[in-house]
């Protein structure tokens, strides 16, 4: 069932619909017990109680029809070559007053190693504000459970909430289909 169980202590506000990028089959979502959820990976799936989409989210994310209130990205911006282009169309995805929910290490990448990306806290923390989301750390956790406290913190978790434009309530907007890169 995968090890979703790491999560469960956060209490996720998961409002439906919910968009779960790099989601495999599901299983986050299966035991979150979401009812109404679209699936994007890169690996093709049979499941049958989500709304599946196989797609390259290293390119451009599918055109979708609706927008989501919940959007999940756990262990998947590390493998991007630009996380900011897919966080961008992100943004443009979410409700005004929905959330998103980002997990990932931000540790020194070995030379050898499959994660592409990497920041420092402070890194991530503005460029999420600079896509005009209000960042907030909802876990920060050390790699390898009850190896001693020595150990560096080197995994977040963020909750991401869009930054409300006040003078006419209208949302920053980053991405649309007229300006891709």
């Amino acid at each position: 069932m995968g090890n979703f169980e790491k999560y469960n202590h956060l209490k996720f506000g998961i409002k439906e619909p919910v968009l779960d990028i790099g989601g495999g089959r599901g299983e986050m979502m299966v035991f979150f017990k979401v009812k109404d959820a679209t699936i994007i990976d890169f690996n093709k799936s049979d499941g049958k109680r989500y709304k599946f989409i196989q797609a390259d989210i290293t390119k451009r994310l599918p055109e979708l029809k609706r927008k989501f209130k919940t959007i999940f990205l756990f262990e998947v911006l590390e493998h991007i070559r630009n996380p900011l282009y897919l966080m961008a169309q992100v943004y443009d995805l979410l409700e005004d007053d929905g959330t998103v929910y980002i997990s990932f290490p931000y540790t020194e990448i070995h030379p050898t190693h499959h994660h592409v990306s990497r920041w420092t806290k402070k890194e991530i923390l503005q460029q999420m504000d600079k896509l005009g989301f209000r960042p907030r750390v909802i876990w920060q956790r050390r790699r390898f459970k009850n190896l001693g406290f020595w150990l560096p913190h080197c995994w977040l978790t963020l909750e991401l909430k869009k930054r409300i434009n006040n003078g006419g309530g209208d949302s920053i907007r980053f991405y649309s289909k007229n300006n891709s890169p």
